[in-house]
């Protein structure tokens, strides 16, 4: 009740005592001016005093209205508290599973990179005692593209510098862009490995792939390079979601009876890398897959991993075989493409790879003449010298 109700309560029953005193005498003889007064003074007495009584009772249900909203916020902030209780309980769960489960994964990735550079080293050590006669040395291939002129390195040298390489850490991963056509947006990533001297001169692929093939590293570099993929994937963590990146898995690796059965237990345990690792295979590695390979990479491809044929030489594929198997991903070069213009007509190329869920990729375009002449084609995705080099991945911008 406000203060302005009160004064005007006690404003009537003051004017009706007022009446009666003084107004009262006037009209009834029988009241004289005392009798008047004193009752006039009665009623405006009774008038406080029933003000009083309704004041109080008024105020006590306003207190008791107050208490009982205190009360019931009270309850409110104790239910509160209890679900905050159980939400830090469960997020303090949650936090011990996620740390305990990426304990797990690293020490699951050290004991194979552990693994791994076991093999390297004791490889290279025997291959180096066996390269230790001058006379076997050769020249090394020489590079192509927009890449630095390398230095010539015999046999014994380069794999005594991949030797020193992989002891000090001197592999490292570089990252060249996939792009989306014609915009040109980064979309996904090629992941190339480049060997640093002592001096940090880059040894390129060319100079030492064959030898290493020859002396049996060639396997456990491309699963060195695979782990150093998975560790960016790891500093990226939910950025960029959409961000895939390739990762080439050759014949000799898949065909490694001790890294191979090492290797697909450690992806199924760690499917989440799904959403981010396409694992690439040359068209010619792709014919030749053993049943046991097959299965293997069935048994990735139903827990969510996906594939991606290179290298092709030869258009005439099934495709429908290929989707089967968990590819959805063709690289073909810019100039294979080109050379089927007189037989295939604009958008047939890229309608046949769609019709079975395959994305076509040109790659190898290093001129804005032959971007043109590709987009003819209705390419959706690019790769190349135009859109960007391979780079070191630590200077790679990923989260944009």
């Amino acid at each position: 009740m406000t203060l302005l109700t009160h004064i005007l309560i006690a404003a009537t029953y003051a004017l009706i005592a007022a009446l009666v005193a003084f107004v009262f005498p006037g009209i009834f003889e029988n009241f004289d001016q005392v009798t008047a007064l004193i009752l006039g003074t009665g009623i405006f007495l009774l008038g406080v005093q029933f003000h009083s009584i309704y004041v109080w009772k008024f105020g006590r249900e306003d207190t008791v209205s107050r208490l009982l909203a205190l009360h019931q916020d009270y309850q409110v902030s104790l239910d509160k508290l209890e679900d905050s209780k159980a939400e830090l309980a469960e997020l303090r769960e949650k936090i011990y599973k996620v740390d305990n489960r990426q304990n797990t994964e690293i020490i699951s990735e050290m004991h194979v990179l552990q693994t791994l550079l076991g093999q390297v080293i004791e490889k290279s050590g025997k291959s180096l005692e066996q390269k230790d006669n001058p006379s076997s040395d050769r020249q090394a291939g020489s590079s192509t593209g927009h890449q630095q002129e390398p230095r010539d390195h015999s046999d014994g040298e380069v794999l005594n510098i991949m030797h020193h390489a992989l002891e000090g850490n001197k592999v490292d991963l570089y990252l060249q862009p996939i792009v989306a056509l014609p915009s040109r947006r980064i979309i996904h990533y090629e992941c190339f490995s480049r060997v640093r001297d002592e001096e940090d001169n880059i040894i390129f692929p060319s100079q030492y792939l064959k030898l290493t093939e020859d002396s049996g590293l060639v396997g456990t570099l491309d699963n060195l390079l695979l782990f150093r993929c998975i560790q960016v994937i790891r500093r990226l963590g939910p950025r960029r979601p959409g961000l895939k990146f390739f990762c080439n898995i050759s014949s000799v690796s898949l065909n490694d009876q001790e890294f191979f059965p090492q290797f697909i237990d450690f992806m199924m345990e760690n499917n989440e890398l799904s959403d981010r690792l396409i694992f690439e295979f040359s068209q010619k590695d792709v014919l030749r897959h053993t049943p046991l390979v097959g299965r293997s990479l069935a048994t990735l491809g139903r827990r969510g991993f996906r594939f991606s044929i290179d290298q092709i030489i030869d258009l005439n594929m099934d495709l429908a075989d290929l989707s089967s198997r968990y590819f959805r991903y063709a690289k073909v070069a810019a100039k294979l493409i080109l050379a089927q213009e007189a037989n295939i007509k604009s958008n047939d190329l890229k309608e046949a790879f769609s019709r079975y869920d395959i994305d076509l990729i040109a790659e190898k375009i290093e001129n804005d003449q032959t971007i043109v002449e590709v987009l003819d084609f209705g390419l959706d995705y690019g790769q190349g010298y135009l859109f960007g080099e391979p780079r070191l991945s630590s200077n790679t911008r990923l989260d944009l």
